[in-house]
């Protein structure tokens, strides 16, 4: 077992622009990542993934894998269920209609 590894990194075209996240994860922080979004309920709504130890629950690591872009902040894993949505936000439920 080592230690869980988990990179976001923003991978750039010819011309420097950004074009995809990638997150890159060993078989430990896939679990670690995995059972955070398992324990994710309405009474448990969001985790945070960051550089930081002292203030996130799953810890970003900062070692780019080629010549990526380490993503610098900090990143919210929000869980939000169709009810909160259709009530403060239902501007995301538009196209999210039950099919036939």
């Amino acid at each position: 077992m080592s230690k869980p590894r988990i990179t976001f990194a923003i991978k750039k075209d010819e011309q420097g622009e950004p074009v995809e996240v990638y997150l890159y994860l060993n078989p430990d922080g896939r679990d670690q990542l995995v059972a955070e979004l398992q324990h994710l309920s309405e009474q448990s709504d969001h985790f945070h993934m960051q550089h930081d130890e002292l203030i996130a629950e799953v810890l970003m690591r900062d070692v780019p894998y080629e010549s990526d872009e380490i993503i610098p902040w900090h990143v919210k894993v929000m869980l939000r269920p169709d009810d909160w949505d259709r009530r403060y936000f239902p501007h995301v439920m538009k196209d999210d209609a039950p099919s036939a």
